[in-house]
């Protein structure tokens, strides 16, 4: 028999993507997730077992590790990171998990963070520690699924407006941090106590960015830093569409700042090492989101409507960065 996985965000990025190749490689897997939304049913339909509930409450949390060996825990982008790590970490022992694989922050290798999701990461790799839990970290740079927000402007425009600076950025794919995650549920002894940075082949500039998205879009396209406040704009903007909330944007507005001082920078062989297979560059990720988007079509009606939303983004109203702050806290 092999052992029992418990897959927690499994609807997110990275959990989606780890659910899936477990189940093709046999494991059974078990989703902890807050409905039965379009996502957990495909994956329910594909084999797994679906437990609803909410990562803060202790019952549920309970329920969802019973019988389980191994855990992906990935914290939601939500408040209180470091207090509901401590609840499932009481959970984790009490039901005797053999291991845990932690989705990390590359930021919170740092000091002096000015996010207080990144500062509770920190607290939380500690805590792992002093409770003597078998975890493995898994770190990853500034996902490349954050990029294409602007992929609509990108082929209808020709513009990349980010607010990245010169910073380099060795962007991943969710498909391999998905393969990357499941490998180390399967074999997590060898890394139990490691913070692993997994990585795209190459750190790029948002220029060499621009420069990818031109080739794969079939025309000139010109990266524009944009600063602060129209990044703020941008994230309120699309908040529904990118499912983003105030919290989220809070956080976003210091990585920005992190970015545009390269500490993103750097790339690892992890990827190739854990899964036999090198990472996706920054131009195969970019086919796939053009191909998948509905924008991808150039005529006058897209181009009008691209425009449109791009002419409105700066007149959108958001809160003052004091009260943005407010999140942080």
């Amino acid at each position: 028999m092999k052992e029992k996985i418990l897959i927690t965000s499994a609807t997110g990025k990275t959990g989606f993507e780890a659910t899936k190749q477990l189940l093709k490689d046999g494991y059974p897997v078990r989703i902890f997730v807050r409905s039965r939304n379009t996502k957990a049913l495909e994956l329910e339909k594909l084999g797994a077992e679906i437990c609803i509930g909410n990562l803060t409450d202790y019952a549920d949390l309970c329920s969802a590790l019973k019988d389980v060996q191994r855990v992906y825990y990935c914290h939601p982008f939500m408040p209180h990171l470091f207090e509901n790590t401590k609840l499932f970490i009481k959970c984790a022992k009490e039901n005797n998990i053999e291991a845990v694989v932690n989705m990390g922050q590359w930021l919170a290798e740092f000091e002096n963070a000015k996010s207080i999701h990144t500062i509770e990461t920190q607290k939380a790799y500690t805590l792992f520690v002093q409770e003597k839990i078998n975890v493995v970290h898994i770190i990853p740079p500034f996902f490349a699924d954050n990029t294409f927000f602007v992929t609509e402007f990108a082929i209808q425009l020709g513009l990349m407006p980010l607010p990245f600076g010169k910073g380099k950025n060795p962007a991943i794919s969710n498909e391999d941090l998905g393969l990357t995650i499941a490998s180390l549920l399967k074999n997590p002894q060898p890394y139990l106590g490691k913070r692993l940075k997994v990585t795209g082949p190459k750190s790029l500039s948002p220029n060499e960015m621009a420069a990818i998205f031109s080739k794969v879009v079939g025309r000139k396209v010109r990266y524009i830093n944009i600063p602060e406040w129209m990044f703020i704009k941008a994230g309120f903007f699309f908040a529904k569409e990118m499912n983003l909330d105030a919290f989220t944007i809070s956080q976003v507005r210091h990585y920005m700042k992190e970015y545009q001082t390269n500490k993103f920078d750097g790339t690892t062989n992890i990827v190739k090492e854990l899964t036999g297979k090198e990472p996706d560059n920054f131009e195969t990720i970019v086919k796939t989101y053009v191909n998948n988007s509905p924008y991808k079509k150039r005529n006058f009606s897209n181009w009008f409507s691209a425009m449109k939303r791009f002419m409105e983004l700066p007149l959108h109203s958001i809160p003052s960065i004091k009260e943005l702050e407010k999140y942080n806290q």
